[in-house]
């Protein structure tokens, strides 16, 4: 045995060695499996919580960001619809005042074609008075006005002067049912009488059945009975009712004028062309 060991030490020493190497090597994987396995074990207990707190984090941050981002659309969206408000109210006086100035263009060139005496006078109300339709202007007998004087624009006839007090008078429609006088086709030059209707229409009556008329023909004041000044529009002819029987015929009229419209009017003092002036003005 002795002479055993010292005949084949050598190799019994790297035998050895080889074996305390490999236990070294397994008791190191043994120790790292054991270590892996809790780690595994770590991991898989914390990972829920890690989850949680990681998206509690990501959504707050984005909640906070969306938040701020909301309030500054919130804030941009109250200045542009305020900035938008201040840009239509500006648009709207715009537009009043190119109305209002086209309106005074319209007047001033009436008042420079038209050489009658007249005061204009704006529409400052409404009266119903039952099938009656008044209009109030804010002139009266301080300005001239009487009893009876015509009121136009430039667009044609508006009515008369119905009342009068020092600082206001009340217009007659043309197309109010009490209201009639004389008119003529200006094509034609037939003399007929007009009158208003229930319906805002204007109407002539009793028209002679052989006389002609279009659809579209314009109606001007005749002159005659000392109201209304020569020359102005009336209306246009918008039906012509003939029956089969009858010397006569119906004719019905739109008025050339706006009469819901009207903000400022003309009433005539004096017509330098017409030598009948207002009947019964006082």
């Amino acid at each position: 045995m002795p002479n055993f060991l010292k005949r084949y030490r050598f190799r019994i020493s790297i035998g050895f060695i080889l074996v305390v190497l490999l236990l070294v090597i397994l008791s190191q994987l043994e120790e790292r499996r054991r270590e892996n396995w809790f780690s595994h074990l770590v991991q898989t207990v914390s990972h829920p919580f890690l989850s949680l707190s990681n998206s509690v984090y990501t959504g707050s941050k984005d909640l906070w960001l969306g938040y701020l981002w909301l309030v500054d659309v919130r804030s941009e969206n109250l200045r542009l619809k305020t900035e938008l408000r201040s840009l239509k109210e500006e648009v709207a006086r715009n537009q009043e005042i190119i109305t209002a100035f086209e309106r005074q263009r319209k007047l001033l060139e009436f008042a420079e074609t038209n050489d009658d005496d007249k005061v204009f006078a704006e529409v400052i109300g409404e009266v119903q008075r039952g099938f009656s339709r008044l209009l109030v202007l804010n002139k009266g007998a301080q300005a001239g006005i009487k009893k009876n004087f015509a009121v136009v624009t430039p667009e044609g006839v508006v009515g008369k002067i119905q009342s009068v007090t020092p600082y206001q008078s009340v217009v007659q429609l043309v197309t109010d049912p009490n209201s009639q006088f004389p008119v003529l086709i200006q094509r034609t030059r037939s003399k007929a009488m007009i009158q208003g209707s229930l319906d805002g229409d204007l109407t002539i009556t009793n028209f002679p059945r052989r006389q002609v008329l279009d659809k579209g023909d314009l109606v001007i004041t005749s002159g005659l009975a000392g109201i209304l000044p020569k020359g102005f529009s009336v209306g246009r002819v918008s039906r012509v009712e003939k029956k089969e029987f009858g010397l006569f015929q119906t004719i019905t009229l739109n008025s050339t004028v706006d009469l819901n419209k009207l903000e400022e009017v003309a009433v005539i003092l004096f017509s330098r062309s017409n030598i009948h002036q207002p009947l019964f003005s006082e």
